[in-house]
């Protein structure tokens, strides 16, 4: 379905909704093109300017953080905002000054411009070692093309990444004066309903487009519905190539492309567990109804689970064994798989497990 007709995203919407603490964490899923990062970047300068206040720019990797730097404020300019100030990034650092007058001869400044901190820039990899960086009067955090595409091989969530954005909102809080508010924005397209700010945050399923808190309210999710889809399609090369794919559902339609269901269901009574595999922060177990034919794959663990495996040497332990290609359990899983036998106790859990699946060669 496609709406008619908004220009820009609506970001003063989406404030209006964030009182006291409810959602403090706010995550916005949208399609490309609607003006998510352009207008957080401008309401992050205007912050400054009516309150002093500085904001974060997160990025996941350093190299990313470098990418992302490059002409951090050039769209906000070039489209005639701020025009009577001017903007540089030293390092890790971005800063701001009122424009001095310039020289009518020599086009030089007749006074040096008066730079002040406007934003930080930070690596979740790196920040173990830069976490005794001074950050003051942060209260916006930007995490920007945060959600990966399950597609992309070439890029990858960071081990326990939401725990290290954690740490990071943690420390870089503290420093703010007693009782003021930061806010966190996670920004992102339909791509990944597996990410892990979905699964940490308790969204394990489709929402409905439009505004729904979580987690006790802390948690603010705005799935946007498209706007004017097949003129911002066919108005690029790369949107008419895509017309009538899923990829282009999922880039200007905005969609999750979990909509098949009918390998979800909630495991049987005589489904009797088999072995564990833990991948990153989460344990699939497996289950087997040998009367029924079908495989469960499910979040809940039996008490004393024996056979937990993982397929990553960052996973394993005393507690964890690494499990070979070549193991008999990952051949009955394989032969499961192709049979069209495997079910999973929701679509989540389903992409999810997808991941694990092509990681270990079964696809």
């Amino acid at each position: 379905m496609t709406r008619k007709k908004q220009q820009y995203y609506d970001w003063q919407a989406t404030f209006s909704r964030q009182t006291g603490n409810q959602g403090e964490f706010c995550i916005v899923v949208g399609a490309k093109g609607i003006g998510k990062t352009f207008g957080l970047r401008k309401q992050c300068v205007n912050d400054y300017l009516k309150h002093g206040w500085h904001f974060c720019e997160v990025c996941r990797t350093k190299d990313e953080m470098k990418v992302v730097r490059q002409g951090y404020f050039d769209k906000l300019q070039n489209a005639g905002l701020f025009s009577d100030y001017i903007f540089k990034i030293i390092g890790q650092t971005g800063y701001i000054a009122r424009e001095p007058e310039k020289d009518s001869k020599t086009s030089n400044y007749v006074e040096k411009p008066d730079w002040q901190v406007l934003c930080y820039f930070v690596a979740l990899t790196a920040f173990q070692t830069e976490k005794k960086r001074t950050y003051t009067d942060v209260h916006r955090f930007i995490f920007d093309e945060a959600i990966i595409d399950r597609k992309d091989r070439y890029h990858r969530y960071l081990p326990n990444e939401f725990l290290v954005l954690a740490n990071l909102l943690d420390s870089v809080s503290r420093q703010l004066p007693d009782g003021e508010q930061y806010r966190v924005y996670v920004l992102g397209n339909a791509c990944d309903l597996t990410c892990p700010y979905m699964r940490y945050l308790g969204i394990d399923r489709i929402p409905e487009f439009g505004y729904s808190f979580w987690h006790n309210k802390s948690v603010l999710l705005h799935y946007v519905e498209p706007w004017d889809k097949d003129e911002r399609q066919a108005q690029t090369l790369v949107g008419r190539m895509l017309n009538g794919t899923d990829e282009s559902e999922m880039v200007f339609g905005n969609v999750f492309n979990v909509a098949y269901t009918g390998d979800v269901a909630q495991k049987s009574k005589n489904a009797r567990y088999a072995y564990a595999i833990k991948y990153g922060e989460q344990v699939y177990s497996i289950w087997i109804d040998y009367g029924q034919g079908l495989c469960y794959i499910s979040s809940k663990l039996p008490k004393d689970a024996i056979n937990v495996f993982t397929i990553t040497k960052a996973d394993a332990s005393l507690d964890y064994t690494a499990i070979e290609r070549t193991s008999p359990y990952l051949q009955i899983l394989n032969k499961f798989f192709y049979l069209g036998t495997l079910r999973y106790e929701s679509s989540a859990m389903r992409e999810m497990f997808l991941t694990i699946l092509e990681f270990m060669g079964i696809r």
